[in-house]
């Protein structure tokens, strides 16, 4: 650029009619600096006195000597020791990915790229298109990372998304790390995986989500930081827990259970006491607590919390009015009424300091005896916590709080949930067999519960 800049200089010059060149002083190149040091006014010299020759070979007309000093002003030029950009132009990238060693930077703004204003389908992020990147979310949208840095080095992209659409699904590569809870996609608001993928939806009443990608590795693994909207861990999060907690549990996290559907019930049966739902009850399990609201029929009061007894089939159950009470008699009748399985809001009210017990490994269920048969039951304690894991079978859910209902070694039976600290009735299984693992938590109940109820 330099030489374009003196060749076009020189041939300027050159044009210039006697009668101009005749006007020219040397005074016109006196060097009268200001704001100036002492270290650039030496550097620049040569360059002045190189501009000077320019001005003798027009004042001469001697094109040969301007040719030579224009040539030698180039070399001066190539071998000045400060490049200098102008403010706010783009500074070519010859240095990249290499360290720069005690220098001060000020007012550095980060470049944008506009993804779109109606993203959806599969939207490539190119790190090196800009440092923040923004669209519109219009339906289900599934973002892929491209152009990071190399490995060894940090790069990072902010996103930042408009949500045009409250119902679309927001799905991130499996490189979005998501296989701890230390960091990463799973502590983001209104996480879910599915099929293994990372996903993500809006909260409700956000309407612009914000968040930082960064990777040390070119993109194998990648960190997620919401930036303009909080963690699971500052939200309530959504999760039954342990009444001892789990590790990490401290005094005032607050979660709620996971929703569960509302059924709407057409008749009851004097015979059977049985309660029939267009619904579908597989969400149902014993001592569940469950109100009805609305018109109520067939000897059932409104607003009374009643407790599932037994589930009959995918679309009928009976009721007790105690947690592992008789049957709950009931009238024939039909109508149009409202059931809600209670949900709990749970309060800790100190710090995990529960001792964990096993894992003790599983490798029967029989559905006479409703029994786990364990292959020891060493400190194990009625009421306690137990949570299975592996490859359940007869009729155990992977992850679930379960309580102890009675040891007779190896054999143990649980319950779904526990009042007043005694575990409810025993969880009906079917035979089978198998290895997955239970682990018993014993300890303080450091969660309190409060029961949500329709109104």
């Amino acid at each position: 650029m330099n030489r374009i800049f003196i060749a076009f200089i020189a041939i300027l010059l050159g044009s210039c009619q006697g009668s101009s060149n005749s006007s020219m002083s040397n005074s016109l190149w006196a060097f009268n600096p200001k704001n100036n040091q002492i270290s650039f006014d030496n550097a620049c010299q040569p360059l002045l006195l190189g501009y000077q020759d320019l001005l003798k070979g027009v004042q001469a007309t001697d094109t040969a000597y301007l040719f030579e000093a224009a040539k030698n002003l180039v070399l001066l030029t190539d071998s000045f020791p400060v490049l200098n950009k102008s403010k706010d132009t783009v500074l070519d990238n010859n240095m990249a990915n290499t360290l720069i060693s005690n220098a001060s930077t000020r007012g550095f703004r980060a470049t944008t790229y506009n993804l779109g204003n109606a993203l959806s389908g599969t939207v490539l992020v190119n790190a090196s298109l800009g440092d923040v990147q923004y669209g519109t979310i219009s339906a289900n949208t599934t973002f892929q990372f491209s152009g990071w840095a190399p490995t060894g080095t940090q790069s990072n992209v902010q996103l930042q998304l408009s949500i045009g659409n409250a119902n679309a699904v927001i799905t991130f590569p499996s490189q979005v790390v998501f296989a701890n809870n230390n960091f990463g996609v799973t502590t983001v608001e209104n996480y879910a995986n599915i099929a293994n993928t990372p996903t993500i939806t809006a909260p409700y009443d956000v309407t612009q989500l914000d968040y930082t990608f960064s990777t040390l590795d070119c993109g194998n693994s990648i960190t997620i930081e919401p930036y303009n909207r909080p963690r699971q861990s500052t939200q309530i999060q959504t999760r039954t827990p342990a009444s001892t907690g789990s590790l990490g549990d401290t005094s005032g996290a607050v979660c709620v259970d996971s929703s569960v559907n509302q059924l709407i019930i057409s008749n009851t049966t004097v015979t059977t006491n049985l309660i029939t739902t267009a619904g579908n009850t597989t969400q149902l399990y014993p001592d569940m607590p469950i109100v009805f609201t609305g018109n109520t029929f067939g000897n059932i009061t409104a607003g009374t919390a009643y407790y599932v007894k037994s589930v009959a089939s995918a679309n009928t159950f009976t009721i007790t009015a105690t947690p592992g009470g008789s049957t709950f008699t009931i009238s024939t009748s039909s109508g149009n009424m409202n059931a809600n399985p209670v949900t709990y809001m749970y309060v800790s009210t100190d710090s995990y300091n529960a001792v964990t017990v096993g894992p003790k490994i599983a490798s029967n269920t029989t559905v006479t005896t409703n029994v786990i048969t364990l292959n020891n039951t060493t400190d194990l304690v009625v009421n306690a916590p137990v949570v299975f894991t592996g490859n359940t079978f007869g009729g155990i859910t992977a992850n679930t709080v379960y309580y102890i209902k009675s040891i007779n070694s190896p054999n143990i039976t649980v319950s779904q949930t526990r009042y007043n600290g005694v575990a409810a009735s025993a969880v009906v299984l079917s035979t089978a067999n198998g290895t997955m693992s239970a682990t018993s938590y014993v300890g303080s109940d450091i969660w309190k519960r409060i029961s949500l109820n329709s109104w």
